[in-house]
């Protein structure tokens, strides 16, 4: 493998891609046993777990840019055992055991990558938790629903102990979150496989066909075949792209982080209607990312979306109320990706034994543990190994479409546009926003 360090990037690129990157080049075969179109998570926690139930197999790994180009490398860094239907919603809909099998599902599979972890310490990865904290009455009710067996209330003073937030009236603690530097996770699975003899190639945009995949103008035979490219594979209306974006401050000084908080280096976020989500970085800077950017018509990427300035900056002033101390600070960093999310925001996982096909993705925003726990239950499903995961209710289930445009179009981007201006309500009213009664059902979580 040829190894090509790229320099720090700046302005309107990941800080996580500010690690060392190389390159991995492979001479193909004409033939392997799995072939993954993609290489981020999902293609690469595939191949770890089909390795490590079958260690003869010859897997490829192909890349249409470079490992992690995805939202894989682009992430805000949390491995949470969150799932994109809110955990009532789900209850209704699968019962409350599955829901519990898949909630404890998720939480193995955080010590799962824990584990894998522990012999990369670049990864960074501190099981420490998350906090939600709210800054207003109708934050504040919602909030406490959250509590239950598994998520801990605590009082405005114990949030202000924990993380001093301007404002905040109370918070809820989620153990069962990690904090991780998703880049250099990518990066190390990646290392580990070629370890054990998985072929990787970037810059190789592959396509299925009957019998393996048409890459770099060849065929290469493979009787199993998995698309695992998430927002980057065709969606049609089984998902749409949907863009997170983040900024990413400078390092900052002990005795700023004195006034922060935050040692532990847990997750936090405000529980707003418009997604936002932050981290402390192993360089001790702070990552935020949050939702607003508007969806691109017919799911068509667009890469300007990835760097829309107004929303890069509703972000930056996110933080700097927050935390006032931040006011000065210097902002570094601008990023953002897609992530692909179903009609009724929830994963997929299938495969199709009669043409060797199968695919992963949907994650909602939730893919740094998703990937893996989907992941394993497609290596499972794929070599017919027994593994009760199987059986849990995403698996092999029929996606429900989204609406065609110009419907989606319109509809999508008003829940977006709603979202803020419900949050909007909020703050100024300090009751639950009206608007949000309408947002809630069409959104179906």
């Amino acid at each position: 493998m040829d190894r090509i360090v790229t320099p720090a990037s700046r302005d309107n690129k990941s800080l996580w891609a500010n690690s060392s990157s190389f390159s991995f080049k492979q001479n193909l075969q004409e033939s392997y046993d799995i072939a993954i179109i993609g290489g981020g998570f999902s293609g690469l926690w595939s191949a770890f777990h089909l390795n490590k139930l079958d260690p003869s197999l010859k897997i490829a790994i192909f890349e249409a840019k470079s490992i992690g180009y995805g939202a894989s490398g682009r992430n805000g860094g949390w491995a949470s055992s969150e799932y994109p239907v809110y955990k009532e919603t789900l209850k209704k809909r699968i019962g409350e055991g599955l829901t519990t099998q898949l909630l404890e599902a998720l939480d193995q599979s955080i010590d799962e990558i824990g584990d894998f972890s522990k012999k990369h310490s670049e990864v960074g990865f501190v099981k420490s938790g998350s906090l939600y904290f709210a800054r207003n009455r109708a934050q504040l009710s919602r909030l406490k629903s959250k509590a239950d067996g598994g998520n801990l209330w605590i009082s405005s003073s114990e949030v202000k102990e924990r993380l001093n937030v301007t404002g905040a009236l109370g918070g809820v603690l989620n153990p069962s979150c990690a904090t991780v530097h998703p880049f250099n996770l990518v990066m190390a699975l990646a290392t580990y496989l070629e370890s054990k003899g998985v072929s990787i190639s970037e810059n190789s945009w592959a396509s299925p066909v009957s019998g393996g995949v048409l890459a770099k103008s060849s065929f290469i035979k493979a009787p199993v075949v998995i698309q695992a490219t998430e927002a980057f594979g065709a969606p049609g209306r089984d998902f749409i792209p949907l863009y997170s974006l983040m900024v990413a401050t400078e390092p900052l000084n002990e005795s700023t982080w004195e006034e922060i908080g935050n040692s532990e280096r847990f997750t936090f976020a405000e529980n707003s209607h418009m997604v936002n989500y932050a981290q402390r970085t192993v360089d001790n800077r702070i990552a935020i990312g949050g939702r607003g950017a508007t969806y691109p018509f017919a799911s068509k990427l667009q890469e300007s979306k990835e760097s829309t300035a107004k929303v890069h900056e509703t972000i930056r002033s996110l933080l700097r109320s927050w935390f006032p101390i931040l006011r000065n600070v210097n902002f570094t960093h601008s990023w953002g990706g897609a992530v692909a999310i179903t009609r009724d925001w929830e994963p997929f996982v299938q495969w199709d034994p009669k043409n060797g096909f199968g695919r992963l993705g949907g994650y909602a925003g939730d893919g740094v543990t998703m990937s893996n726990l989907a992941a394993k239950i497609l290596a499972h499903e794929i070599l017919d190994v027994k593994n009760e995961l199987r059986n849990l209710h995403f698996v092999n289930r029929k996606i429900r479409k989204w609406e065609p445009e110009p419907i989606r179009y319109l509809g999508v981007n008003s829940l977006v546009k709603l979202s803020g201006i419900a949050d909007t309500e909020e703050r100024i009213t300090g009751r639950a926003s009206l608007l949000n009664r309408v947002i809630e059902p069409l959104i179906l979580r």
